[in-house]
């Protein structure tokens, strides 16, 4: 199971960003014009025609996007982040609905508790295995120790770092990917991470739910065009890459690529966390925006 950030200002500026990008594309041909209208609210100007307006990341975004259609009808958008703005209002965003969220915000949902029959009828792992591992089996008694996962109920665990993780995973191929079953011969005849002579673990982190811990150095296939050869990265590393204003960032950042004693082999090129406001971007930039999102 792995760590999973829910961030509106993330979700909805990556959203903001691809329809930029359309937008640019459909102004090259005529039908889309930005910043076209001022806005005001009460009678006080707010965005001044021609003006671009400032996102919550410090993008500049199009204050207002007008749009033509084939016959010739015309349409004014306001981005929504400024019409919450404008009005004074929270705004939300529902990514399992897929729903903008004005005014206040619903109270989150609290976890699901589980029955003591489904406790006890939940799929459950190997205790000894996992603790040979490094984990700690929680509470049999504790609903937050189980998780449903398409209709069925298992029990979790922490492995030694911290993370939760199925028993029912670990050391059970029938739970494989097909595509990562192909990788268990990378592993110890016991089902286990090899170790360095530092004792640091590496392979595959597809694997780290089947072994009950992801690895210290995690394996990364050649890449010829960058002629970077196989190697391993620290997820710790790639993590730490700074999000910075974009008229800061670099956009690319290098970190040490590894063999597998841990001896610097090369570096491992990533990219930013990403930069969302696509205001004045050609159809090319867009294009190359996008591919390197990808």
């Amino acid at each position: 199971m792995k760590k999973r950030v829910a961030s509106f200002t993330r979700g909805f500026f990556a959203a903001l960003a691809l329809s930029a990008c359309l937008t640019t594309a459909l102004a090259a041909s005529g039908k889309v014009s930005c910043n076209f209208a001022s806005v005001a609210l009460d009678g006080e100007i707010k965005i001044t025609a021609g003006a671009d307006i400032t996102a919550a990341n410090g993008q500049k975004v199009p204050g207002t996007i007008l749009f033509t259609d084939a016959a010739g009808g015309k349409t004014n958008y306001l981005p929504i982040r400024a019409v919450s703005e404008l009005l004074g209002v929270e705004i939300g965003y529902d990514s399992a609905t897929r729903t903008v969220l004005l005014g206040k915000q619903p109270a989150a949902p609290a976890p699901s508790a589980f029955t003591a029959a489904e406790m006890a009828g939940a799929l459950r792992g190997d205790a000894a295995l996992i603790r040979s591992r490094g984990g700690t089996p929680l509470p049999d008694d504790a609903p937050k120790s189980y998780i449903e996962i398409n209709g069925k109920v298992y029990k979790l665990f922490l492995d030694k770092n911290g993370a939760g993780k199925v028993e029912y995973f670990v050391g059970n191929s029938n739970t494989l990917h097909a595509g990562d079953a192909g990788l268990l011969g990378d592993l110890t005849e016991d089902g286990d991470y090899k170790k360095n002579s530092k004792g640091e673990s590496y392979g595959h982190l597809t694997l780290g739910d089947y072994v009950g811990y992801d690895p210290d150095l995690v394996y990364l296939a050649e890449y010829p065009k960058e002629d970077r050869p196989a190697g391993y990265f620290r997820e710790s590393e790639r993590e730490a890459v700074p999000n910075l204003p974009e008229d800061q960032c670099p956009h690319s950042f290098s970190i040490p690529l590894y063999d597998f004693e841990g001896a610097v082999i090369g570096e491992y090129k990533t990219a930013c966390p990403g930069h969302y406001g696509t205001s004045g971007m050609t159809v090319e930039e867009a294009k190359a925006f996008l591919e390197n999102a990808r």
